[in-house]
């Protein structure tokens, strides 16, 4: 009889996979679906974790991969993995993450999953094998998943990079209840991956059952939390403190002594490592002979929605961290070694700011983080116009997730939370007929001052950015779902090519410009599954022959504006050709 955690998880699943993807089989949902609570720390959201689905078919028993450099997950077209990038343009000592996860509705773990793994996992890891090798073995996701990892380790092995490798065994089953056979499978599992990655600071070989399943469902990070002060001034609402370094430490760290990553989300860049200015920072907290810390360091700015103070306590609710990510990290790091009790008592000042206006909160962030060189990229977000999508997005239930999280976070319907880098990429596929640089170039977007203005500017009717979006979505569920009938490669690759040609379909020819999808956004232009199932059997049919004549794989066609262009021409010949 099934346990009653089992039950519930499972009755959890069927609920979430109706509202999130009811038209995906029930195994490829269960790969998201488990992938998404195996990585909950992470907070990813719909589409990131969709990107990172490997399984179905040569996975050598992985159904995602994702990679993880410094907090932040990495694709293709991410700067460290660039052919373009140098190590020395990345900190030392900044962390890389390999997460693997293997996900199956079965009530119980099997012992071959563990031996594929194994397998799999010596061959993938092995930096004498090259990739292009295993593809008779291994499908080309896998390979492009596992590629992002071995590029990123071979490009930091100067800087020195904290490596772990993390692979978990998710089911509806009893991790109690397994026996000493496959505990050893699992210890061997883990020995290859030390073997093969000697330098790594963590290995973990994990089984998540019905109980841990179920209990990861039921995690909330806190927004909510207490900081002790010494001294503090009130303007308003907000205030400044004066908070010993020990008790911000207690603020940023959770119960198991790592960073809360979430309080971060709305930080406009990344932690930089081992930059001059971390290193100024790091030697104001360790010297004993340096000045007060806070004389030195322009502190901190979080934005929360109240706070409260009783006895030298603040209560601070719904905090982000806008401005002092790289003080923060150096604190981290500092504190969680061997800081000497004076490094501990040293003072850093905070600045509360009580807001729960957006605007506010975009200028704050702005102006914060306006004291230091920053790029122009990194503070999109805070732009009218992404502001402007956000509010119409929600007067149609829907979300645009502007600040990484605050909608899920918010526990609002994932199926309807879209971020940026999505209604983006959408929109180059759909108002470009660029389909290629949505899938060779997801990244760029926002750094390229080009490529951003074209689809994010005044000149595009609101209606458009959302109508994109819906359209995105239904096709990504449609890839996904048993009636497209599509490989791995076909799954990962053409999503955005088989949206051009359903916009080329609904217009009737290609569009070049976003501003010329309005008609259809205002019409509420629409598909019917039929029409996609036959567009989408064109596009394999087209990519086949492609392939064929240029000799390439799919996954290199796709990143070409030739394949696109190729594309479009065939979609006319056939719309010229039928009576």
């Amino acid at each position: 009889m099934p346990s009653n955690a089992q039950m519930l998880i499972m009755r959890i699943f069927d609920a979430w996979k109706e509202e999130n993807l009811p038209t995906v089989d029930g195994g490829t949902a269960f790969e998201v679906f488990a992938s998404e609570l195996a990585l909950r720390s992470f907070g990813l959201g719909l589409e990131d974790i969709e990107a990172g689905i490997v399984g179905g078919g040569q996975d050598g028993a992985i159904d995602s991969v994702y990679v993880f450099f410094d907090d932040t997950l990495l694709d293709e077209d991410s700067d460290v993995v660039s052919e373009t990038s140098r190590p020395t343009d990345f900190g030392q000592d900044r962390n890389l993450e390999l997460w693997v996860v293997q996900a199956k509705r079965t009530p119980s773990f099997a012992e071959e999953v563990a031996e594929k793994l194994e397998n799999t996992m010596r061959r993938l890891l092995d930096l004498s094998q090259p990739l292009d090798d295993l593809s008779v073995l291994y499908n080309p996701t896998l390979l492009a998943r596992f590629g992002i990892f071995r590029a990123a380790w071979e490009k930091l092995l100067t800087r020195r990079p904290r490596i772990s490798v993390n692979v978990i065994y998710a089911t509806p089953g009893d991790s109690s209840n397994i026996t000493p056979q496959f505990e050893a499978k699992l210890h061997a599992l883990k020995q290859v991956i030390l073997s093969s990655v000697p330098d790594a600071r963590t290995i973990s070989v994990e089984l998540l059952g019905d109980k841990e399943l179920l209990a990861r469902y039921n995690e909330r990070p806190p927004y909510t939390l207490a900081m002790n002060y010494q001294e503090s001034a009130t303007s308003g609402q907000s205030h400044v403190a004066l908070v010993k370094l020990r008790d911000y430490y207690n603020l940023i760290v959770d119960e198991n002594g790592r960073l809360r990553r979430h309080l971060f989300e709305w930080n406009v860049r990344d932690y930089q490592g081992n930059v001059s200015v971390n290193q100024e920072i790091r030697q104001s907290l360790t010297a004993t002979e340096s000045p007060e810390f806070w004389w030195l360091n322009n502190g901190v700015t979080l934005i929360c929605s109240e706070a409260t103070s009783t006895a030298k306590t603040y209560s601070l609710s719904n905090i982000q961290i806008v401005n002092g990510l790289q003080t923060s990290h150096e604190i981290f790091e500092a504190l969680r070694g061997n800081a000497t009790e004076e490094a501990a008592e040293r003072m850093l000042l905070v600045r509360i700011i009580v807001t729960a206006d957006a605007a506010t909160r975009d200028m704050v962030i702005r102006a914060t983080n306006r004291q230091t060189a920053i790029t122009d990229a990194s503070l999109r977000a805070t732009d009218e116009v992404q502001r402007n999508i956000e509010d119409y997005f929600l007067t149609q239930g829907w979300y645009y997730d502007r600040r990484k999280g605050y909608y899920k976070n918010d526990g609002k319907d994932p199926a309807k939370i879209v971020s940026i880098q999505f209604v983006g990429a959408s929109v180059t596929a759909m108002g470009l007929a660029r389909p290629d640089k949505s899938r060779g170039k997801p990244s760029s977007l926002l750094k390229n001052d080009e490529d951003y203005r074209l689809v994010f500017n005044s000149s595009i009717d609101l209606q458009t950015y959302l109508w994109c979006a819906r359209l995105q979505r239904q096709v990504d569920n449609f890839i996904l779902s048993d009636a497209a009938e599509a490989n791995v490669s076909q799954k990962s690759n053409l999503k955005f090519h088989l949206s051009m040609l359903i916009v080329e379909k609904l217009n009737g020819g290609p569009i070049r410009r976003p501003q010329q999808l309005r008609p259809l956004a205002s019409r509420s232009a629409g598909v019917e599954e039929t029409e996609i199932k036959t567009l989408f059997e064109n596009l394999k049919e087209w990519s086949a022959t492609y392939l064929d004549q240029e000799g390439v794989i799919l996954e290199r066609a796709t990143k070409a504006q030739r394949f696109s262009e190729y594309l479009l021409n065939r979609a006319q010949a056939a719309r010229q050709a039928s009576p």
